[in-house]
């Protein structure tokens, strides 16, 4: 029933983006978490929110979430959220953030909520039914070339993730890609599906950073591989990510190789 899936996940975007207006204010009140990201009451209050609902509707499905999670090993079926990315700037009062929610079948999404309540609009996928914001069809990109290319490289100020991300930043900058940082990687995977950026690097671990964005990208007509080109599932720690329009992809992929070390 992932008519049904899709509903839940809708409903719990629509109810996430009055919980992140409710908070929203120049300076919302934040704590540090052990990695020094930020977290706020309204990411908990998100998080708990998908939880409860779950645990309501779909009791054996398991959720990942930033914030808590529910551990359904056994389960094929992992609803995987990021309450707020975009935390950060949601702290300043800049409204750079979304509601990122996949709901991921053994490792590959099949449903994908992404919300953005500041300006009303809803990014919503499901496997083999298109992309969408606010029920009209979106797609990627035509640029062919990395020159004047829009997009960026996310994760540069993680610590795990600064020595490939800096570098890699550096090489695009130098081939005339024209890099633009919202301080949420999904907030750029949106971008990306619409066709206003043309790809988008992740280089990161975080799972539900990249589960509702590589679908959405993928049904938008766009190419999501990890940071080796490889598929991968999001129901776990990923190798990164890069999405694109397809037509760069190769491109990307061979500058963020020069980064790599095995």
């Amino acid at each position: 029933p992932v008519h049904n899936y899709f509903e839940t996940a809708v409903d719990l975007g629509r109810q996430a983006g009055r919980i992140m207006l409710e908070h929203f204010e120049m300076g919302v009140a934040a704590d540090l978490k052990a990695d020094n990201s930020p977290v706020t009451i309204a990411d908990e209050t998100i998080n708990q929110l998908v939880i409860d609902r779950i645990a309501a509707e779909y009791p054996t499905h398991g959720v990942i979430g930033e914030e808590a999670s529910v551990e359904k090993p056994e389960s094929n079926l992992q609803w995987v959220c990021d309450p707020i990315d975009g935390t950060l700037p949601y702290t300043l009062g800049i409204p750079t953030n979304v509601f990122s929610l996949a709901l991921v079948d053994e490792g590959a999404p099949v449903v994908s909520v992404i919300f953005d309540p500041y300006m009303d609009r809803m990014y919503t996928a499901t496997l083999g039914g298109g992309a969408y914001r606010n029920q009209e069809r979106i797609f990627v990109s035509d640029t062919t070339s990395l020159q004047d290319a829009v997009m960026n490289v996310a994760g540069r100020s993680a610590q795990r993730a600064a020595a490939l991300g800096g570098p890699i930043y550096a090489d695009l900058e130098q081939l005339g890609v024209r890099l633009l940082d919202h301080s949420s990687f999904v907030y750029e995977a949106v971008l990306v599906a619409a066709g206003m950026f043309d790809a988008a690097v992740f280089t990161k671990k975080t799972p539900w950073d990249a589960a509702a964005a590589a679908l959405l990208v993928s049904e938008a007509g766009g190419a999501v591989t990890d940071v080796v080109g490889s598929f991968q599932r999001y129901d776990r720690a990923v190798n990164g990510t890069i999405l694109s329009n397809g037509k760069i992809h190769d491109d990307v992929r061979q500058v963020v190789g020069r980064h790599l070390v095995d």
